[in-house]
């Protein structure tokens, strides 16, 4: 009797021990197996699929589906979706994983911050992930190697990142991003898609924030999908939509009637808090024809995050909605949707000619709160442009220099060091200094650029060089890898004309309007290199990107570059508008209350005062 029950019961083990796992789906994997790291997650623990997740999640373990495009906003968990579709292959069904970011580093990036503390956090895949080891050639930040299969991760960047590899799953993550081209490889879901070609079972995911309308990769691959939308209930007459930005009404926002969304079926306004109700009951429905490839379509509405709500989207909104490239960013990254360019338009000079003011008596205007300079190295001449900034970066002109002689020779390098310690008034009494410098060094006097910036980094004049790469932020972190070993800041060129451009358009003083005086300085031709170039569509290799050129060849683009140059000087200060209005209250306040016959005495000091060295905090505290 005992012998009949022992053999039971390891034969009843024995079959347990070969008996594969269950069959899960994506969804249902994840809610029993994974889990959230504190370095990415800001409410780290088990993993519970939001209701609009899961028809994204699942259709990745569909075998039907051979391509998956999630268009989207910011902050609706794709980053996790991706990462436990590898805990699911890792753990339940190995195969070969390819990941693309668009850069190398991105890739590195991801794998550090993203997939090692989900392999160290998710109780099932410990056992299974690589140990760490200083010399293992098989295991890497970009390689790591599972029980019957290899992550991989690369950049979009890289050509040589797509070669001699095969992968069943290829995830191209923020294809937006992405360059025009992998070197003269060509096109990087193209390499990477076949890549998987020898599988019946491959699966493509393609996933993006997307950018600009017509350019827009995963606008592109959505539109070839069955584009599905998820559609939510109305709690007033149960008809069910599509949440769209068009019906958010915030016209009473900071009232106490709070953002509502208007049923498109009954009208009522919708409150917020129905939406987990809504999104709890609510399904993906396509508006095209399915053929193995799932698009889905989620923005910010839907998300459950705190910092996402109706009422944080409508504040969003205001906030952004009279600069250009900040609603830019609103469309792309809160709506998901992407943003209607107008490159090739110009900007004619006459109607700049016609906006030059006359700023008074004294140089700076009266709203200005500090000033950057730039300098362009020319080979017989330094030229330098001072723009001054007020709330909700209005900009203003004002001064332009060309110091004459070799840049080789120090005679002009001190010319322009004097310059630069000058002082700027205001007629309410702000005696303005130069904040900071950005001097390109990108010609033919980089030796002499890096030897000046070393010399006055304490009254931050700074080295920058410029990349024209789309996309590229508009300043990236100072590099000391030079031979000049100083802080060197790489300049977003591009982005910076985007922003150029968009603001020379705005014909309406206020927030983020370009003001030039009336001096002999800003000129015809001032203005004719201020709006020398347009930004045009072209391909390589059948992809299709944007440049910037000059209209003409003859015409000169020294006024632009020095305002790229100067947009740079603002990021590299942070700024704290906040700060410097209030202090600028406290300094005029001061001056009211001085004696009539000490006023001038404290604008116009007898001495030049001492260069104060100030502390690296000042873009964020004065």
């Amino acid at each position: 009797m005992l012998y009949n029950t022992a053999v039971k019961f390891l034969l009843i083990k024995t079959l347990k021990l070969w008996t594969p796992p269950p069959k899960l789906s994506l969804s249902e994997w994840a809610d029993q197996y994974a889990y959230l790291s504190p370095e990415s997650s800001a409410q780290p623990g088990k993993w519970q699929t939001i209701p609009y997740q899961k028809g994204i999640m699942d259709a990745l373990t569909d075998p039907r589906v051979e391509k998956v495009t999630v268009m989207k906003s910011a902050r609706v968990g794709y980053t996790k979706i991706i990462n436990h579709l590898c805990g699911y292959h890792i753990h339940n069904d190995p195969c070969n994983i390819l990941i693309v970011q668009p850069t190398i580093e991105d890739a590195q990036g991801h794998s550090k911050d993203e997939l090692e503390p989900m392999l160290r956090d998710t109780p099932c895949l410990i056992d299974l992930a690589p140990e760490a080891k200083a010399k293992d050639k098989k295991n890497t930040i970009l390689r790591k190697q599972f029980p019957g299969m290899t992550l991989m991760m690369t950049g979009a960047n890289s050509a040589r990142g797509f070669r001699r590899i095969s992968a069943r799953i290829v995830i191209f993550d923020e294809v937006d991003g992405y360059p025009p081209t992998a070197g003269q490889e060509g096109d990087q879901i193209q390499l990477g898609s076949r890549r998987a070609d020898y599988f019946w079972n491959k699966k493509i995911v393609i996933g993006s924030t997307p950018t600009i309308k017509g350019m827009s990769r995963i606008e592109s691959s959505f539109e070839q999908s069955d584009m599905r939308y998820y559609h939510v209930p109305c709690p007033l007459c149960h008809k069910k939509q599509k949440l769209e930005f068009a019906n958010l009404d915030f016209s009473n926002l900071g009232t106490v009637q709070k953002p509502v969304f208007v049923c498109v079926h009954c009208r009522k306004p919708i409150d917020f808090k129905h939406q987990r109700w809504m999104i709890e009951n609510g399904e993906w429905i396509s508006e095209g024809e399915f053929t193995g490839h799932a698009g889905f379509f989620i923005w910010s509405a839907y998300s459950f995050s705190p910092n996402s709500t109706w009422a944080h989207i409508a504040k969003e909104f205001t906030e952004c909605k009279n600069d250009p490239q900040k609603l830019k960013t609103f469309v792309n990254t809160w709506l998901g949707q992407t943003w209607e360019d107008d490159a090739g338009e110009e900007i004619p000079e006459d109607s700049l000619l016609k906006r030059l003011e006359d700023y008074g008596s004294a140089p700076v205007p009266d709203n200005v709160l500090f000033l950057t300079a730039a300098v362009d190295t020319q080979d017989d001449r330094l030229e330098c442009g001072v723009i001054g900034y007020g709330p909700d970066k209005e900009t203003y002109w004002i001064d332009y220099r060309v110091f004459h002689g070799d840049p080789e020779k120090t005679a002009v390098w001190n010319e322009l060091s004097q310059y630069l310690d000058s002082s700027f008034e205001s007629a309410a009494g702000d005696v303005h200094h130069i904040a900071c410098t950005c001097i390109d060094s990108g010609g033919h006097f980089t030796n002499e650029v890096y030897f000046f910036t070393k010399r006055n980094q304490s009254r931050r004049i700074f080295a920058i060089k410029g990349a024209n790469t789309p996309g590229k932020p508009l300043i990236s972190r100072p590099s000391l890898k030079n031979k000049g070993k100083v802080k060197l800041f790489t300049v977003g060129t591009d982005t910076a004309k985007e922003i150029i451009h968009a603001r020379l358009k705005n014909e309406t003083p206020g927030p983020s309007y370009v003001h030039i005086p009336k001096k002999p300085c800003f000129d015809a031709e001032f203005v004719k290199q201020l709006t020398s170039e347009k930004c045009v569509l072209r391909y390589r290799k059948g992809i299709q990107y944007r440049e910037w050129v000059k209209k003409s060849s003859g015409i000169r683009n020294e006024a632009l570059d020095i305002f790229v140059y100067n947009l740079a000087a603002y990021e590299i200060l942070n700024p704290n508008i906040g700060a410097l209005l209030e202090n600028q209250q406290k300094t005029r306040e001061k001056l009211k209350n001085l004696p009539a016959q000490n006023t001038n005495e404290m604008l116009i000091p007898d001495k030049k005062p001492r260069s104060r060295k100030r502390g690296s905090g000042w873009g964020k505290n004065w």
